[in-house]
């Protein structure tokens, strides 16, 4: 899968280079068609490729509540979008949220370029859209998050 990687708060630094390797592999290694009706398998192909890397099931952000994030590996939250765009918002609050409490130490958000999302349907969450909201609110999300972008 053709992949572009976006930049917040020094996620390029923050989030560990074996942490990035290992998510582009997993990345490049997911063969997917983007089109109507297909998030669900594309959903379902990554989680799958990230099981086999090592990444955790979804992870409980507070026992007071059902909120998830897709996963967790050696303290980098993932979060995988490719549904509404008003949940990326949630993903990012749950990944600020973690940060602050040190429970991650940076974040990555998987989601479609907007390209693809306009493949996949309307108002569906893409990368060039939160990219220029992080920047928005660079003084408000501080967690270090990369941005993955898929075609």
């Amino acid at each position: 899968m053709k992949t572009a990687v976006f930049s917040h708060s020094l996620g390029n630094k923050r989030v560990p280079l074996a942490i990035q390797k290992d998510l582009a592999a997993v990345l490049d290694a997911s063969e997917i068609k983007v089109g109507k009706k297909t998030a669900t398998d594309i959903r379902g192909t990554i989680l799958a490729r990230l099981c086999q890397a090592g990444w955790s099931k979804e992870v409980q952000i507070s026992p007071d509540s059902a909120m998830t994030i897709t996963s967790l590996k050696s303290g980098c939250g993932l979060c995988l979008q490719t549904g509404n765009t008003s949940r990326m918002y949630a993903d990012i609050l749950k990944l600020q949220k973690l940060y602050l409490e040190n429970t991650i130490s940076s974040g990555i958000v998987i989601l479609p370029s907007l390209a693809a999302a306009k493949r996949l349907g309307s108002n569906i969450a893409n990368a060039a859209r939160l990219s220029a909201e992080l920047e928005i609110f660079r003084k408000v999300i501080h967690v270090p998050i990369l941005i993955y972008a898929f075609e």
